[in-house]
Parts: C-alpha cells; sequence; structure tokens
C-alpha cells in the first residue's frame, strides 16, 4: 500500500462535495484528473470507495469507514506543515547557550534581550558554566552554543573567534591609580591583587600575560567567580586584571577600570563553539549569526540559514 497525500486528498473532496465535479472544482482540477487520482486510492486500498452512474456519486461502507482516517490524516498533515512553516519563519523554537555568569551579564544580555523581543515564539535557556564546564555542555550536546575563551584547540568543538576583548586593572572606588589614564605592568605587578581560580579562561589568559612579562602579581585572596573577585575589589581587598567587558560590569557597580599599556591590546580571545558535524536549529542558528554581528561589530540583518 502506497497511496500519497494528494489522493487522500482528492477522496476527502470528493466526500465533502458528494461529487467529482464538486471536487475538481475546489481542487482547481479537471474532473478526469480527480478521477484518475480516487482510481489509483483504490487500487492502493484494494476496494471500491464510490458506485459512480450517470446521475450521482455514492459512497461505499469502505469509504465512509476511510473518510474518519482520512480527515484525522489531513489534519495532522496541516498540523505538521504549520509546525514547519512556524519553525521556519521563526515563530516558535529555542536555543540553549552557555558561558560564565558575568559573561552572559556583560556580553550576551544584550543580544538575548533583542533576540527574543524579535522573536516573541523563541525560548531561552541560559547555563552559566565554568569554561570547561561549557566547552563539555557543548561537545556533548546538552546546549546548541557556547561562549567562551579557548586557549588551545578542542576535540569534537568548532570554535569562531567572535570578540577580542583586552585585558584592564579593575580598582575600587576612590583609588589613588583611578587618576591614571592607563598603568604599564610593572605598575601592575606592584599591586596587591585578587585572583579567579583557574576554573575560568580569563585566568587562563592573565597567567599567559605573566608568563610572557615575567615574575607573578601578589595575591592573598583567590575567589572562584567574577562576582566574588569584584566583590572583594568593590570591598578594597585588592585589584583585579580583568577583560574590558568584566570592566565595564565593575564600573555600573561602582569601580573603575584602567587600560594596560605594554600588553597585547587584544589578549583575550572569545570563542563562539558548536558541536563538530552538528546541525543547529533554525532558533539557534540565526540566534548564532546575529550574536556573531553583535560581538563583531558587524553589520547585516539576520539569517536563518548561516552558520
Amino acid at each position: 500500500m502506497n497511496f500519497s497525500i494528494r489522493q487522500v486528498q482528492v477522496f476527502v473532496a470528493v466526500m465533502d462535495g458528494a461529487s467529482f465535479t464538486s471536487a475538481a472544482r475546489s481542487l482547481h482540477m479537471t474532473q478526469s484528473a480527480v478521477s484518475k487520482q480516487v482510481a489509483e486510492l483504490e487500487r492502493q486500498l484494494g476496494f471500491r470507495l464510490f458506485e459512480r452512474t450517470t446521475r450521482s456519486v455514492v459512497a461505499t461502507e469502505a469509504a465512509r469507514e476511510f473518510h474518519g482516517f482520512a480527515l484525522e490524516l489531513m489534519a495532522t498533515v496541516k498540523t505538521a506543515t504549520r509546525s514547519v512553516i512556524e519553525l521556519t519563519q521563526m515563530e516558535r523554537g529555542s536555543v540553549s547557550l552557555a558561558a560564565s555568569p558575568l559573561m552572559i551579564y556583560g556580553l550576551l544580555a544584550e543580544a538575548v534581550a533583542g533576540f527574543a523581543r524579535e522573536h516573541p515564539g523563541i525560548a531561552f535557556e541560559l547555563h552559566e558554566l565554568t569554561t570547561d564546564e561549557t566547552v563539555d555542555a557543548v561537545r556533548t550536546g546538552a546546549v546548541d552554543i557556547g561562549l567562551c575563551a579557548l586557549d588551545s584547540e578542542v576535540k569534537g568543538v568548532d570554535a569562531r573567534i567572535v570578540h577580542r576583548d583586552c585585558m584592564q586593572v579593575v580598582v575600587p572606588q576612590g583609588h589613588v591609580l583611578t587618576r591614571k589614564a592607563s598603568l604599564d605592568w610593572t605598575e601592575v605587578a606592584e599591586l596587591e591583587h585578587v585572583s579567579l581560580r583557574h576554573l575560568y579562561s580569563v585566568r587562563r589568559t592573565l597567567d599567559a600575560l605573566i608568563r610572557s612579562h615575567g615574575g607573578g602579581l601578589p595575591s592573598r585572596i583567590e575567589a572562584g567567580t567574577l562576582t566574588a573577585v569584584l566583590g572583594l575589589v568593590r570591598a578594597g581587598a585588592g585589584v583585579a586584571v580583568l577583560p574590558g567587558y568584566a570592566a565595564k560590569v565593575a564600573e555600573q557597580w561602582g569601580m573603575h577600570g584602567i587600560p594596560i599599556r605594554d600588553i597585547d591590546a587584544h589578549s583575550h580571545r572569545i570563542s563562539l563553539l558548536r558541536r563538530q558535524g552538528a546541525q543547529l536549529s533554525i532558533a539557534a542558528r540565526t540566534f548564532a549569526t546575529v550574536l556573531t554581528r553583535h560581538l563583531t561589530g558587524e553589520a547585516g540583518g539576520e539569517e536563518a540559514g548561516a552558520d
């Protein structure tokens, strides 16, 4: 048995109109084409659907029984078609992504909010994770995309650099250094620091800077999140070398970010991650394009097909 949706559609039209002529008119087909479709459906089913006379068409008992199932089938096809249209037109869908808490606050929030306003049918699921947890979530398919800084290639993950950030020294309000427009590394190395544990890529970027300049940064306090680090800096426990997006958050919280002169101007490189070989949903793929343009400063509208 191998009948088509079109044949079922023609059958339903004949049943509803009680004639081949009416069905042909409603479907914009010739009467002979309608008859041919019905005959083929009868052949596939193995029983007659209509008793034809020169003056009328009478549905058989088998046709009346089949009619209910045919209506259910056509309703399912209509629902499925509408569902696909909703997805392709971004009327519904979901996006799951992972990043550090402060990265979500400083880099992702604006893009997520704008996309959600533009596409109210799209749901977001945000996962606040460490760098390694973000990589694992992307690699295992637990999330669609991730955002973090990588210091090396990761097996099973495609990564594209979408943001290059400058490391700055964050100091508390009223600190003597707030009057300075910038600092050199030797000045930074003389300060007491609040450091971040190795759970996040920010610490790895900082360690690379320390290695390139020789020596370490004085630190008696180590915290597990950037939020905690900022809280300690704000309380006067020390200063912290952090990426620009974190420095902007710090300024919103009453602290001050100072550029460092003699280091790589864009030493903290943030990548958009996706699972290698995975096909993203339309919603996730479109958001990834929008986020990339937001972070790189590129112009252009949304493209559902962009990777």
